[in-house]
């Protein structure tokens, strides 16, 4: 009877080290057979469903900077008040997130993430149709929060239906996919905003934003369990998942909160994630086009054009960055530094310029500072995540991304008081109202830079040795 009992504790722990899982097709689980290349498979169909619904929150991220002159133009507006009316998002998008963590970790992604995702439909709609300056406001704030249902969850999901070590490749690859909204939201969103007219072009995301909840909802499932599949990352001598098998289960929510603010390194991250993701995200999705076409004296299409080139960067940082991060022996905390630096450098650029370099040099300059970005945020993702247990992934990021996003409300407002203190010329601002917000954005950005060096080793910031 012993032998029994030991000859089937060895055979539930038959599934195989992922590693291998090219070469082994079929493992064995409680006595029956499942097929990793089905498992492998389906979890691919999870992350091009919620890319999409990625994409599409990254699009309304930076897409008053297309419409600005619209929205001044039919709501008689300021720079002030378009300030505000495009910072409702990040308002709400950073609120948000920690209970959006906290119920990602306990409702589950799945559930998360339908809900949320018919919220932004809502808010979508509701903006593309508003009358006045105040409805616009109130959409803009349901987009925020529909939005912010999506990044922190999908973390969750990856956190189950990847490896451990696959964990900053595939944030990086999600990161660049949904961002593609971003390039999207430029050109693309321009031409569409001819051809239909601002408002007609919200009404129709917000249709697709309701199929995709509606996709999300059939497809999307929590981890491999709920497919009646083994745990994408079995158990390796009896020690993998061992952090998910000791999650505390009386814990509350308070208790999950006091481990995440306990960690120092915590606070580091956030504060650098708070002072770089802001004005990047302020500049890109509120007065690039502007700039451009003020200053710079460019048509619409050629300024969305130009625009196009920071979430192309964007694009290729992501997984470049979280591939580098995963495959060579370098410190995170290292490679975020640098990438940090080079951002930094460049828009040291625009300080002797006054804010007007060379017109061949603009294109340059915002690719590579997409790629930095792009770079930066997989990083920030991939170290606050190392930081905790995988019961805790959910709370940890949540608690870490309302950072920027809050960052990007307050700078926003702010950047358009700074421009106001100068005052328009006839539909355009000056030069000088830009430069304000340009030195801005280099203060914080090197602010950003000063909070991460501080980080002790060893602590998500990615040692030597590899999860």
């Amino acid at each position: 009877m012993k032998d029994d009992v030991a000859m089937s504790s060895r055979v539930n722990r038959l599934p195989v080290r992922p590693a291998s899982c090219e070469r082994i097709h079929r493992v064995q689980k409680d006595g029956r057979w499942f097929d990793w290349g089905s498992l492998r498979g389906y979890r691919w169909y999870l992350f091009i469903v919620l890319s999409i619904i990625y994409f599409l929150a990254c699009l309304h991220r930076i897409s008053p900077t297309v419409i600005a002159r619209d929205l001044v133009r039919d709501f008689g507006t300021d720079a002030t008040a378009l300030g505000f009316m495009s910072s409702a998002y990040f308002y709400l998008y950073a609120a948000v997130q920690p209970p959006v963590g906290l119920l990602s970790d306990t409702w589950g992604p799945r559930t998360v993430t339908t809900l949320f995702t018919a919220i932004a439909c809502l808010g979508a709609v509701i903006f593309g149709l508003a009358p006045d300056m105040t409805v616009a406001t109130l959409g803009r704030a349901m987009i925020g929060i529909g939005v912010g249902g999506v990044f922190v969850p999908a973390l969750k999901v990856f956190s189950k239906w990847f490896r451990a070590k696959e964990f900053a490749g595939m944030t990086g690859i999600f990161l660049a996919t949904g961002n593609a909204g971003n390039l999207a939201a430029s050109l693309p969103l321009t031409y569409l905003v001819i051809w239909m007219g601002w408002r007609m072009s919200f009404v129709a995301i917000g249709a697709v934003s309701l199929l995709m909840a509606l996709v999300c909802w059939l497809i999307l499932r929590d981890k491999p369990e709920d497919k009646g599949w083994p745990p994408i990352e079995p158990e390796i001598d009896g020690q993998a998942n061992k952090q998910d098998a000791n999650d505390p289960p009386a814990l509350t929510t308070m208790g999950r909160l006091a481990i995440v603010f306990g960690k120092p390194n915590f606070w580091m991250v956030t504060g650098s994630y708070f002072f770089f993701g802001g004005p990047m995200l302020a500049f890109q999705g509120l007065w690039t086009v502007p700039y451009l076409m003020d200053v710079h004296d460019y048509t619409r299409v050629q300024a969305g054009a130009l625009l196009m080139l920071m979430p192309i960067g964007f694009v290729v940082g992501s997984p470049l960055f979280g591939l580098v991060a995963d495959r060579l022996p370098f410190e995170r905390k290292t490679i975020l530094i640098s990438a940090l630096t080079v951002c930094l450098a460049c828009w040291v650029v625009f300080l002797p310029t006054h804010g007007k370099p060379p017109a061949w040099l603009i294109g340059p300059l915002f690719l590579i500072i997409g790629v930095c970005g792009g770079g930066s945020l997989s990083l920030y993702m991939t170290m606050n995540k190392e930081l905790f247990p995988g019961w805790l992934t959910g709370t940890a990021m949540g608690l870490m991304n309302p950072a920027a996003f809050l960052s990007t409300a307050l700078f926003q407002p702010f950047s358009g008081y700074l421009m106001d203190t100068v005052g328009r010329v006839g539909e355009a601002y000056p030069l000088d109202a830009y430069y304000k917000v340009l030195v801005a954005v280099f203060i914080s950005i090197a602010l950003s830079l000063l909070s991460i060096l501080p980080a002790r080793k060893g602590e998500g910031t990615g040692s030597l040795s590899r999860p």
